[in-house]
């Protein structure tokens, strides 16, 4: 008798492959198709907007708000550095003078009469966009400032996650199978990829938006969690993108599950490297750091330039159980656990819940197990 099991792709290594950069916030490009890149060349500079802050000077200088406007010691539409005078009050007969310095630079945007809040609005940053990889520009779209290139990563593919595309260095909190609590979170950690433990709590990821961390990678979550994340959904439409101001990839799946071997050891070979990761494909890109992948990539040529921000490759199907495969566990009981398929029973085995179903036999590093053949998924 036949039996088939899902497939699906965790690790990949050494593949040649696209990635693309993407321009934060308006800019230029500045590299052209067919070019070489290398990880740290600057391949753009993008411009962001930083917001606001709003400083209520009618409280600050102790007038009413209508009388703000004659104490500024700038007009409106003109630029304002960190420290330089705002506003100015000569001092009375009972009172001193009182002095506004501005605590930012940024522009005079806005003076609300009615409240004597004045408005700065910060001033653009500017961002370097890295190549990040060793590579071929293959396409340019400046005007989404979008660059594709060829280039040699290892990959790795969760079960679940959500979230645009990011990148930064990636950081290994904690071994694979603890759980990481909102206390571990550090501002050193903004723009950084986290790696931590067999689950992160919902104020955990929420204190990593806070501190401006670019992405975070886990073993597992909380099904109540994920669904209030991903827009109400427990099952994410792949045709739909979800931003929450931070990129997450599930490995394993719900619950407090630690990181499989294949991709905890794949990761911790990466510690301080630049990574990317996207969230709503649920895909890792390790880059390769050796220059010499640019031979392969040269002498690799890739089937026609897809749109890679929306086409997904395809990691999964069905295949058949064959004696011999690397299997993993999907089921209730040894959930998460990896191994080699030794034997199937030949006829049906009734469990204790009374159902009839064909056994397989995995052994794992530390044992020999039996679960039912549907409790299996092929890892490839």
């Amino acid at each position: 008798m036949k039996f088939f099991a899902p497939y699906r792709v965790r690790v990949e290594k050494d593949i040649i492959t696209r990635v693309v950069r993407i321009l934060k916030g308006r800019g230029s490009l500045y590299v052209k198709a067919n070019q070489e890149v290398t990880p740290e060349e600057i391949i753009g500079i993008g411009e962001i907007t930083s917001g606001f802050r709003t400083i209520n000077l009618s409280t600050e200088l102790s007038v009413s708000p209508n009388e703000v406007g004659q104490y500024l010691t700038r007009n409106l539409g003109q630029r304002i550095y960190k420290g330089e005078l705002l506003a100015f009050k000569k001092g009375g007969l009972f009172k001193g003078k009182q002095v506004v310095i501005a605590p930012t630079d940024g522009i005079l945007d806005f003076l609300n009469i009615k409240t004597g809040e004045l408005k700065i609005s910060l001033l653009p940053k500017k961002v370097d966009l890295l190549a990040g990889v060793y590579g071929i520009v293959e396409d340019i779209d400046a005007e989404r400032g979008h660059a594709v290139i060829r280039t040699q990563v290892s990959q790795v593919r969760g079960i679940l996650g959500f979230g645009k595309p990011c990148d930064g260095m990636m950081h290994i909190l904690d071994r694979r199978d603890v759980l990481i609590p909102k206390s571990v979170i550090q501002p050193k950690y903004g723009g950084h990829i986290l790696v931590g433990g067999s689950l992160f709590f919902k104020e955990t990821i929420s204190s990593a938006i806070s501190a401006g961390v670019s992405g975070i990678i886990t073993g597992g979550i909380n099904a109540q969690d994920y669904k209030e994340m991903a827009s109400g959904r427990l099952v994410f439409p792949k045709k739909l993108d979800n931003d929450i101001g931070i990129g997450i990839l599930i490995c394993e799946g719900f619950g407090s599950v630690p990181i499989a071997d294949d991709i905890f050891k794949m990761l911790s070979a990466y510690e301080g490297r630049f990574v990317f990761l996207d969230g709503n494909k649920a895909l890792i890109n390790l880059p390769s750091f050796s220059s010499s992948s640019l031979i392969k990539v040269k002498n690799t040529q890739l089937p026609k330039l897809p749109d890679i921000l929306t086409t997904e490759a395809g990691s999964s199907g069905i295949s058949e159980l064959e004696v011999g495969l690397k299997v993993r566990i999907i089921g209730n009981s040894y959930f998460g656990e990896q191994g080699k398929l030794l034997a199937i029973d030949n006829s049906p085995t009734l469990l204790p819940s009374k159902i009839k179903t064909y056994l397989a036999t995995v052994e794992t590093s530390r044992r020999k197990i039996q679960v039912p053949v549907a409790n299996l998924e092929i890892i490839r």
